[in-house]
């Protein structure tokens, strides 16, 4: 089982679209998905087709508590077939004062790993317990980054923060695996620039671009990833593109995957 973190403190950074299409992408390819919305928005769970209607036996923050197993509380996702939600809620916001959280994940995966063949966290805004623990039990780490100066400066926090609170103690081994470059306009220099910075940072973890279309807000508003709302779009090419040596090198499963599973 694969567990793949969706990571970036800074708000609105495409975390959520891309971690909605590692879901999608991972399913075509035949593998069981678990999907953890630890966004207390949740926004991952809607756009998943989780929605007022739909029965969730239990959440995200009742796993990471303890009070729930994710084999019980994991909801079918209405709109991606192969795919299961542990819902966010905002109880989520309550446990970034329990530092007992921060294993949670790590410890409780591996109990379902027969259920699952990947796992897909998505995380709030922020450095948090909640993004500890999602770092924690994460084997490869992406980075979904809007192609704009703010997005791109908290890549570097984000490997700060890998490297000095999650790696030593948290995930031996643990790293930023992998850079999406989100929004990005090649007609704009500004974003022409920031897309340079992140190849000459960060080189070959930096995947192909992914445009700026409003078919990404209306498939949110649908409920559904991009790629399944509108599977002809351009967008929905950039993401299998930027998507495809993700999947691929993951389900591979290198022997370095494997010495950091979980």
């Amino acid at each position: 089982m694969t567990v793949y973190t969706v990571a970036l403190s800074k708000g609105g950074s495409t975390k959520t679209t891309t971690a909605a299409e590692v879901v999608a992408a991972l399913t075509r390819a035949g593998r069981r998905v678990l999907a953890i919305d630890l966004d207390h928005q949740g926004t991952l769970s809607q756009r998943l087709g989780v929605d007022d209607d739909t029965e969730v036996p239990g959440t995200a923050a009742e796993v990471l508590t303890g009070q729930a197993d994710a084999g019980q509380a994991a909801v079918e996702s209405p709109s991606v077939p192969g795919a299961h939600v542990l819902v966010g809620t905002y109880e989520l916001n309550t446990l970034e004062t329990k530092p007992e959280v921060i294993t949670a994940l790590k410890e409780h995966l591996p109990e379902v790993a027969g259920e699952w063949d990947d796992v897909v966290i998505d995380t709030p805004p922020g450095q948090g317990l909640v993004t500890l623990a999602a770092l924690a039990a994460a084997e490869v780490v992406i980075a979904a980054v809007a192609t704009e100066g703010e997005a791109y400066d908290q890549v570097a926090r984000l490997e700060e923060l890998i490297e000095h609170r999650v790696a030593p103690r948290l995930n031996r081994g643990c790293r930023l695996d992998w850079i999406v470059p989100t929004r990005h306009d090649g007609r704009r220099l500004h974003d022409r620039d920031v897309l340079a910075a992140l190849r000459e940072d960060y080189g070959s973890r930096v995947t192909g671009t992914v445009r700026e279309t409003v078919t990404v807000r209306d498939a949110y508003l649908a409920g559904r990833p991009v790629s399944l709302y509108a599977p002809a779009a351009e967008v929905s090419a950039d993401y299998a593109a930027a998507l495809e040596p993700i999947v691929a090198a993951s389900t591979a499963q290198t022997p370095a995957t494997a010495e950091r599973q979980v």
